[in-house]
Formats: structure tokens, C-alpha cells, sequence
């Protein structure tokens, strides 16, 4: 099967990450998989942002979750774009799929104004399809299966942590390993490289699937696709 590569928050070294303009340019080199952070305003507005705060991003030391949606617009993003709407991101890019990283500070807000967006498009369905999604807190969790009962979560960093190190320790049963459920794998633990064949193959085993976790340049790339990973995510564009 094809590999699945995910582009992490856009092609963004010449666009700012979370724009329109770097996921242009991530659908232009070839991504099957959007990658992005949901964030909402005090009023209900959905934005991609990964931080709280916009001064990486603009220059600024606002706070998402502290503006109405008329003043979070009104930012400009450091290469002269205005933040992305949840809205307008998913009007333009229905070719790819994506994955949602529900930002935890206002994970619930973000979870309610995107039911609201499903049911006054009617794709309350149709997302489900389109998207898998990342949540940080297991009421966040219970709180989306509330809403979209059949959306598709991505394991969290602790059940990939703890699925990780127990497979390196050859314990198996302790990785809790779900079936089909997406791990994250980095390149790298504590000097020991990690994307291999053998290590992909006990996720695989156990009925998981593993997601390269940002390999750093093509060499990287490579070694991920010769360990025999699911899915590939990464800042720069896939391998030809």
C-alpha cells in the first residue's frame, strides 16, 4: 500500500505555517494529508493556529482565545496573509484529507463550533470521512465521540510514548497497541534511530500503524519508507 504523506502545517519555508499559502503549496508538491491546529476565538471563530499567542507568527502577543473574531482578523501574518478560518480552509482544500490537531485551551469551544459548522453545512458525515483527529485530553476525547461518534482519533503523545518504549523493551503487552489506530514514531530516541524495520514491524504485529514523526531531510525520508512506515509526516516536500 501507498504511503500517506502528511504535510505538517503546510510547506512553510517561504509561507507562514497555517496559511493558505504554504497549504497551496503543500497540495501543489504532492500531499495527500493536510495537517494542521484548530484554535477558536472568545466568539466562536475557528482558526489555524498552533500557538496560544500570535508573536511568532505575527508579531503580536494577542491570545487567540482572548479576542472576538473581528480583532483576530484584523492580524496580519508576518508575510502580509490573514490568519486562516477553519472555514475558508475547508472550502479550498476538499482534495486532500486532514488531520485536526484540536488545540487543549480551547478544545471544547473549538469541538462545539465545529458541530455547528457540520450541521449548517450538513457534513456533519462527510467530516468524519475527511479528517482524523489529535486531541490532549481524555475529556476532550469523550467529548468529541459525544458530538461525532464516528470520528477517527490519532493516538496522543503519552499512548505513542508508551507505545514506543515498550516495544523497545520487548514488552510487548504493555504497548496497549489498538487496531488500526496511528502511532507517531520520531526519527531519533536518545541517539537511538528508531526507523526501523524491525521496530515497525511490532506495531504492525499488534495491529497498529506507524506515522513518521518529522523526519529531518531526505535521508530521514528514506529510512522511514525503508522501515516500512504507514504515513510520513513532514515540513518539507515527499520523496519523488
Amino acid at each position: 500500500m501507498d504511503v500517506i504523506w502528511i504535510s505538517h502545517r503546510g510547506l512553510h519555508q517561504r509561507h507562514v505555517e497555517n496559511s493558505l499559502h504554504a497549504f497551496e503549496a503543500a497540495a501543489e508538491a504532492g500531499f495527500h494529508t493536510l495537517e494542521t491546529d484548530l484554535r477558536t476565538t472568545r466568539d466562536g471563530l475557528i482558526v489555524l493556529h498552533h500557538d496560544p499567542a500570535l508573536i511568532r507568527t505575527a508579531s503580536s502577543d494577542a491570545i487567540i482565545e482572548e479576542m472576538d473574531s473581528d480583532r483576530c482578523m484584523s492580524h496580519r501574518l508576518n508575510d502580509g496573509q490573514p490568519l486562516l478560518t477553519f472555514d475558508d480552509f475547508a472550502r479550498t482544500f476538499t482534495e486532500q484529507r486532514w488531520v485536526l490537531d484540536i488545540k487543549p485551551e480551547s478544545a471544547e469551544r473549538t469541538l462545539g463550533a465545529l458541530r455547528n459548522w457540520a450541521d449548517q453545512q450538513q457534513k456533519g458525515d462527510w467530516l468524519c470521512r475527511q479528517a482524523r483527529f489529535l486531541l490532549w485530553h481524555p475529556d476532550h476525547t469523550r467529548r468529541l465521540r459525544e458530538l461525532f461518534p464516528a470520528a477517527i482519533t490519532m493516538a496522543p503523545q503519552n499512548e505513542c510514548r508508551r507505545a514506543g518504549l515498550s516495544l523497545l523493551m520487548g514488552l510487548r503487552p504493555l504497548a496497549a497497541i489498538r487496531n488500526g489506530r496511528t502511532y507517531s514514531l520520531p526519527p531519533v530516541f536518545h541517539g537511538l534511530p528508531l526507523f526501523r524495520r524491525s521496530l515497525v514491524d511490532a506495531y504492525h504485529h499488534l495491529g497498529g500503524r506507524v506515522l513518521a514523526f518529522l523526519p529531518e531531510g531526505q535521508e530521514q525520508q528514506r529510512q522511514a519508507l525503508r522501515s516500512g512506515v504507514d504515513e510520513v509526516l513532514s515540513n518539507t516536500p515527499p520523496l519523488g
